[in-house]
């Protein structure tokens, strides 16, 4: 049998045609098609939508693979090549890297022969390497729902000349899931009610978290209807942990749902202004010494100078490495910079001064999401005139059985402090702040660390047509974010 190789992907056609036959939500390569995209868009389009050959039923020598490169643990760095050998009895492969892709390979030896070993977990073939396959597979899909054959016949072909003529181009998740056979969500991002402020409530809304990110869906979650840090939850007789510690455990969901598409999943936390927690909200994010710091010494609040010296974590110097750092200081006041660098003397000056190293604790905390802060009218208000501005939240340690048993049934789906004073519930006052020094927290983050985003809830639900059906904007979902 004669070896056809396209001359645009180095890829011998009619094996993977063979291939393909044993998977039939694929379409097999023709000649008119031409669509392989370039660079980061060829990449996106092989990693996440193309389908694949999971189990990898069908790969050998000669196979062109999609794998991890650079296997960082955070943020592996993905790429293309040719599998040169398979190692069954190791579950390894010998891939020769696009020449593309070698300068991300940490290894000197790889790097300088673009052939690197990998685990076959890290290595995938794709079966559609053009988007024509692609269009195909998402016009069958989509026009399956159609009653007769007829019917399914004439919106394939209306869809798929839409779809490979780039008329239109679905979101990805459709790209990746439709007519894949699979259990995939069409919808890239989801937006979810608010949190029913209990164990039940939080356990519920943390699995329906999961089981969207685990079929492909981003999410947006509002913490504000669950209680402050040390209220008291009288069911049990103990205090709650607060908000900012049950958000940080759905967001830790991010890391550790493998979604469809070989991707990470993405979420979008946030925390209305008026919550007693906010401060603890934004600084539990922050992940920048400098930054925490600079907030110690400049901020006149004693909240936050406290939550940031708490997130700040100090190591003196030991004797040794004093002794060393002042040896080449005192090697530079002798013989100018001699054979250290100028970094190298910076740093040891720095090192003196501060007297030891600046990290943070929970390095981790909240980094499976973005976060945001949902500001409102009276905030800004308060902002714009100097004022002292409340932090409050429903009086649930003062509430009788019946107001409970109220709070338990109608606080997640007001989930605004004002509109429950308004309906006669008691609110608790936890604190006063000046608005300003609120504002600067969110602004001195946002500018150092890029986050927290802000969200304008109010305007939002001012200008959304969702009150036609009597319904309000909880929060945006991760593809709405807010910087």
């Amino acid at each position: 049998m004669s070896i056809v190789v396209d001359s645009q992907t180095k890829i011998d056609v009619e094996a993977l045609n063979e291939d393909i036959k044993l998977f039939p939500p694929v379409h097999p390569i023709t000649e008119d098609m031409k669509l392989t995209h370039k660079g980061v868009s060829r990449l996106v389009m092989l990693d996440r939508y193309a389908f694949k050959d999971t189990e990898k039923k069908t790969l050998k020598a000669g196979d062109f693979v999609v794998l991890t490169v650079k296997a960082d643990p955070k943020f592996p760095a993905r790429g293309l090549g040719f599998v040169k050998s398979i190692d069954w009895n190791e579950m390894k492969a010998k891939v020769q890297v696009d020449p593309e892709f070698v300068s991300v390979l940490d290894d000197e030896g790889e790097a300088s022969t673009g052939v690197v070993t990998r685990s076959l977990d890290v290595i995938e073939k794709p079966l559609e390497v053009y988007y024509e396959q692609i269009a195909k597979r998402n016009a069958a899909g989509l026009s399956e729902v159609e009653e007769t054959e007829e019917q399914r016949q004439k919106w394939f072909e209306v869809f798929n000349k839409e779809l490979a003529d780039l008329n239109f181009i679905p979101a990805g998740r459709v790209l990746y899931g439709a007519g894949a056979e699979t259990d995939v969500t069409y919808f890239n991002c989801y937006v979810m009610p608010y949190i029913k402020d209990s164990r039940e409530g939080i356990s519920d809304h943390r699995k329906q978290v999961m089981e969207i990110m685990s079929r492909g869906g981003g999410v947006g979650t509002n913490g504000s209807t669950l209680r402050p840090r040390n209220t008291l939850a009288r069911g049990v007789n103990g205090k709650s942990s607060g908000s900012v510690s049950w958000l940080d455990d759905i967001a830790k969901l991010t890391h550790l749902v493998e979604q469809g598409g070989s991707r990470r999943g993405a979420q979008m936390i946030m925390l209305v202004d008026s919550h007693p927690d906010i401060i603890e909200f934004i600084i539990s994010k922050m992940q920048n010494p400098r930054i925490l710091r600079y907030l110690i010494e400049n901020t006149e609040d004693e909240q936050i100078k406290r939550l940031a010296e708490e997130k700040l974590k100090f190591k003196p110097l030991t004797e040794t490495e004093f002794d060393l750092y002042q040896s080449v200081v005192n090697y530079k006041a002798i013989q100018g910079l001699g054979g250290f660098t100028e970094a190298a003397i910076r740093e040891a000056d720095q090192k003196l001064r501060t007297g030891g190293t600046y990290s943070v604790h929970n390095s981790e905390f909240l980094t499976g999401a973005n976060i945001s802060v949902c500001i409102t009218k009276e905030f800004m208000e308060a902002v714009e005139n100097d004022d002292f501005y409340e932090l409050r939240f429903p009086d649930v340690e003062n509430y009788t059985k019946e107001e409970m048993n109220a709070y338990n049934e109608k606080w997640h789906e007001v989930g605004d402090v004002r509109k429950w004073e308004e309906m006669g519930f008691g609110v608790r006052v936890y604190r006063r702040i000046k608005a300003k020094e609120l504002w600067n927290l969110i602004n001195v983050c946002a500018t150092y660390s890029a986050e927290p985003g802000i969200f304008f809830i109010d305007n939002a639900n001012d200008m959304t047509n969702a009150k036609a059906y009597g319904d309000q904007v909880v929060a945006t979902n991760p593809c709405g974010k807010v910087a």
